[in-house]
């Protein structure tokens, strides 16, 4: 349910990316995007910018807010640090890593989830285009415009989640079985119809 202190994705992203464009007026999108990003990683997972950079513990420090993607607090985590990833080391990267950590969650954690699977997915496609220098640029600008959780996020209500190894096994045949091929290719068609990339 949603409490006070709860915030969405979205409205953690504009501001950051709006200031990334006009840190970008004469420098790297690229770079200032990845930043964006990179901070709001540390945020969504609950670090401090200080565990990295000490001198960062006597800046002004925000009110700690459980962002939310698909009223969920599951799905910022997996969007954005795939989007890291993707942001500085390609989305095929990313895409090993979350397909990877939810077989291990199938294996003794909360189970498989294709809705994981597409909060990855979506979150990779946000970092590759935010370090594509052909799309860096205008990604800050769509940025600058309201942008809701459905231009970031496609909706997952209906894909099969929380299955221990040997149900995905037995419904899904694995990773290289068709029937998972095919749940696949119906979230890869989703994340491609998100409006923010058109």
């Amino acid at each position: 349910s949603l409490k006070a202190k709860d915030i969405s994705l979205t409205e953690l992203l504009a501001p950051l990316f709006m200031l990334a464009a006009d840190r970008s007026t004469d420098g790297d999108a690229v770079a200032e995007n990845r930043a964006a990003i990179f901070l709001l990683t540390l945020y969504v997972n609950g670090q401090s910018l200080e565990t990295i950079l000490p001198d960062a513990k006597s800046w002004p420090q925000p009110e700690m807010r459980r962002a939310l993607l698909n009223r969920r607090d599951d799905f910022p985590k997996h969007f954005i640090i795939s989007a890291a990833l993707a942001a500085r080391a390609g989305g095929p990267l990313a895409d090993a890593v979350g397909v990877y950590k939810e077989i291990e969650d199938s294996r003794g954690g909360s189970g498989f989830s294709f809705n994981d699977i597409a909060a990855d997915r979506a979150g990779t496609r946000f970092g590759e285009y935010a370090a594509d220098p052909a799309s860096a640029r205008r990604l800050q600008q769509r940025m600058r415009v309201r942008i809701k959780e459905k231009d970031l996020m496609p909706t997952t209500e209906d894909l099969p989640e929380f299955m221990p190894e040997r149900e995905f096994q037995r419904r899904f045949g694995g990773v290289d079985a068709p029937p998972y091929k095919k749940i696949m290719t119906d979230i890869e068609r989703r994340v491609a119809a998100l409006s923010l990339y058109f």
